[in-house]
């Protein structure tokens, strides 16, 4: 790179006999290795298992209020469910937003009153799984920015989910849709 360099300044009016055969020499060798690099990165990435998510393939310096709140609800809310449960709770999340019944922001429908356990359950809400907290955020930004998503077509009018583990007082006035992971959602 050095050598480049100084060929490039003795470049004008220097481009004559060796000189001109060393540059040409360099460029193409320069090529050659760019190409190379290039076509590393096509094989290597051909073999690379893909996840099923993947925070890089969004925004990472994203910083809206909306995807902070819908990564913290599907944090706390889902940390241990599948990449489909995940979503899941972000699509309710999201339903209650457009529904008259609910506040009009993300931010106000995980705040709305004892609505989510996690908000109102008086423990800190301290992010500790760094990995888990990525996964909610690639989350929020697949819910917010993907409405093709096959769960938001199966959760398209829920707004309400329980854990599976608990029988709340209102599950029976409610139309039960589908159980997807450790939720089951409902109308």
């Amino acid at each position: 790179m050095k050598q480049l360099k100084r060929v490039v300044k003795q470049l004008p009016g220097a481009l004559q006999g060796n000189k001109m055969k060393t540059f040409g020499n360099i460029l193409f060798l320069t090529g050659f290795f760019s190409m190379g690099l290039f076509m590393k990165s096509l094989i290597i990435g051909a073999h690379k298992p893909q996840n099923e998510y993947s925070y890089k393939d969004y925004v990472k310096s994203f910083n809206s209020q909306d995807i902070e709140w819908l990564a913290r609800n599907i944090y706390h809310e889902a940390r241990g469910e599948s990449w489909e449960g995940m979503l899941a709770v972000g699509v309710v999340t999201l339903n209650r937003v457009a529904s008259p019944h609910y506040p009009d922001t993300i931010e106000g429908v995980v705040k709305d009153y004892k609505q989510f356990s996690w908000y109102w359950d008086g423990m800190p809400d301290t992010i500790r799984d760094r990995r888990a907290w990525k996964k909610a955020k690639a989350a929020a930004a697949a819910v917010l920015f993907n409405s093709d998503l096959s769960v938001a077509e199966t959760l398209k009018d829920a707004k309400h989910y329980h854990a599976v583990y608990v029988d709340p007082y209102w599950a029976d006035t409610k139309n039960q849709i589908t159980t997807i992971g450790k939720h089951t959602f409902y109308l």
